[in-house]
């Protein structure tokens, strides 16, 4: 009895494997069987319902994880932002004592673009603001995103001019930000948007940002103009252009901003 006990452990799993073999083809052949696909739906049906409560933890989980996250992204940005408000402070009290002169501060009257006026002359439009509304001549004008648009050339009680910066004639001090050379932006057909009389040794390369440099009284400091694109060969041993792409989309302007100073 002993010897014949010892063959039949030793081959448990395999049988234990046929007779699943077996059930699973008796299945197989029962497709059609009405009991079994009844009770084959409960079972799934069954299985929706456990899978609810599991599927509602892992959520939580999930919520919890990108909470913690977000918290603490939200505390490094809190300490980013106190580390910059300390930096402004210290910036206008250093400014103060050397005897600069503090930064102008400017309201913002909102206008909507009424008509595209561009000619041989000049590209501009008109907006519905006019000096009823405060609006000053040569006041500079940007978009939602704070970018340079243009400024005021003629106004009337109720309407003003705006020349855009793809003018011709349009000229703005502008800064490139990372090697801060500051030149002047001017728009050409055949060129189209240069910085000109850049110095040969600066350090300008594609995708710097450029904005107004704030050596005007129409237009203040760090107003997003675009990005440098190219930069052309050095001119007579000691200057250089430097192509820039605007971000400002004038195709799609509906609405832009006028600036006017307290």
């Amino acid at each position: 009895m002993v010897t014949a006990a010892i063959p039949i452990s030793r081959y448990r799993s395999l049988a234990n494997l046929l007779v699943a073999i077996a059930l699973s083809l008796v299945i197989i052949a029962s497709d059609d069987n009405s009991t079994l696909q009844r009770t084959r739906g409960l079972i799934l049906d069954a299985s929706a319902y456990l899978y609810l409560p599991l599927q509602w933890v892992e959520t939580l989980f999930t919520i919890q994880k990108d909470h913690r996250e977000l918290q603490q992204r939200h505390i490094q940005a809190q300490i980013d932002l106190n580390k910059y408000k300390t930096l402004v402070s210290e910036n206008r009290r250093l400014r103060n004592m050397l005897g600069f002169k503090g930064e102008k501060s400017f309201l913002l009257i909102p206008a909507n673009v009424l008509s595209d006026v561009g000619s041989h002359t000049m590209n501009s439009f008109t907006v519905d603001q006019g000096s009823n509304d405060g609006v000053e001549l040569l006041a500079g004008v940007v978009d939602a995103q704070a970018q340079l648009v243009g400024k005021v050339v003629a106004i009337s009680p109720n309407t003003s001019l705006i020349q855009l910066v793809n003018d011709k004639n349009f000229r703005v001090s502008v800064r490139e930000m990372r090697s801060r050379n500051v030149g002047i932006l001017s728009y050409s057909l055949k060129k189209g948007y240069m910085i000109q009389d850049v110095p040969k040794n600066a350090e300008v390369i594609a995708g710097d940002s450029v904005v107004t440099s704030g050596f005007s009284d129409i237009f203040p400091e760090h107003i997003f103009v675009g990005w440098v694109s190219d930069i052309s060969p050095v001119v007579e041993d000691y200057v250089k252009s430097v192509q820039v792409d605007l971000g400002t989309d004038f195709n799609r302007l509906e609405e832009v901003f006028i600036l006017k100073t307290k």
